[in-house]
């Protein structure tokens, strides 16, 4: 009986061991981020205004991953898109949950990211989650989860970069200060994190949210506004102050691109990238502009979506429809844990 007891216990070991590492999971969101990446200037072929965007680090996920060429929001603004998202649910089931100023979660709702917390997961945010305000009964947690000691300058880009350079200092060092917060801010929350530890990140700048400073695209980016003559859509005048405007938000999107490839440089440094579920996307279209934020076109609800890792099968382009608040039930499922009946969203976890 000892005999067979001590076999036991060393077949459990074995299993134990063996056993997968849970994902980690890394979700990259962007404010009022559309559907504009260089990986979709392909996708829509030549003549739009994605063949301006170099955006190389995106452009990797979406080559070593899947790049969705239909992914949409169930609302173009910023609150019921993220009670959405983080609920699983549509966001008229969220009550005030999606309201934008006073917004208030129900705690009956369950979120995605405490359940994966109650599941081991270690819990950490930079910048914007939930509404306007990051009030404290917000459904990721506490403020005990936010990682912003280094700051929270880099909301604030093209902002922050011109006034560092209108007092001296160059584009390249003026950027590298905002480059450095976002990295100091994700080592604390990767320092903090038990060993063996699964991980659910959220990085959600609010930079491509205007107001962002007008000619800091050329400025800081060398985004020329003539390079989009002939290819803005057909409800944009094609016009200079437009086309400005326009490459100004773009400057943005590369600013969160650069971003990005620090996020992914730390996890293939440890050696994680690979069991990490890589997330990037946006909550809604382009703020201000005709179409965009807040109305009902193409424009406003569609976004990029790019998902790499955790045994995603590469170099693929879907057509397949989703939308964001699929993504809770699919963390959930990834992680192991039954999404639960009150999600409309559906698991997509089979089509990666």
């Amino acid at each position: 009986m000892k005999s067979l007891a001590v076999l036991l216990a060393l077949l459990c070991t074995h299993f134990l061991d063996a056993a997968p590492a849970r994902p980690n999971i890394l979700f990259v969101f962007a404010d009022d981020w559309g559907r504009h990446a260089g990986a979709y200037a392909k996708v829509d072929g030549p003549g739009t205004v994605n063949d301006v965007l170099q955006t190389p680090n995106f452009d990797r996920i979406a080559r070593e991953g899947v790049l969705f060429k239909h992914a949409f929001v169930t609302a173009p603004s910023c609150t019921p898109c993220r009670s959405s998202l983080l609920s699983g649910q549509y966001f008229w089931r969220t009550g005030r949950a999606a309201i934008l100023q006073g917004a208030v979660w129900d705690a009956a709702i369950p979120s995605y990211p405490l359940l994966l917390r109650d599941a081991g997961y270690h819990l950490g945010k930079t910048y914007k989650v939930w509404s306007p305000g990051s009030p404290v009964d917000a459904p990721y947690g506490q403020r005990e989860f936010a990682y912003e000691k280094a700051g929270n300058r880099f909301n604030n880009f093209s902002q922050n970069v011109t006034r560092m350079v209108n007092s001296g200092q160059s584009v390249y060092a003026a950027k590298q200060v905002l480059y450095d917060e976002v990295l100091a801010n994700f080592d604390a929350f990767l320092a903090d994190r038990k060993p063996d530890q699964p991980f659910c990140y959220w990085f959600g700048p609010t930079h491509t949210h205007r107001k962002w400073t007008r000619g800091s695209g050329k400025a800081l980016w060398g985004l020329d506004p003539d390079s989009l003559a002939g290819k803005m859509p057909p409800f944009l005048p094609d016009v200079p102050e437009v086309r400005e405007d326009l490459a100004d938000y773009f400057g943005e999107v590369l600013a969160l691109d650069h971003a990005l490839g620090l996020l992914v440089g730390r996890l293939e440094k440890a050696g994680e990238l690979d069991n990490t579920l890589l997330v990037v996307s946006g909550d809604h279209g382009a703020p201000g502009f005709p179409h965009g934020k807040c109305n009902l076109y193409d424009f406003g609800t569609g976004v990029s979506l790019a998902i790499r890792g955790a045994g995603t099968k590469g170099g693929r382009v879907l057509d397949d429809f989703v939308n964001l608040m699929d993504l809770a039930p699919t963390f959930l499922e990834l992680a192991g844990l039954p999404p639960g009946p009150e999600m409309t969203g559906r698991s997509f976890l089979d089509v990666l």
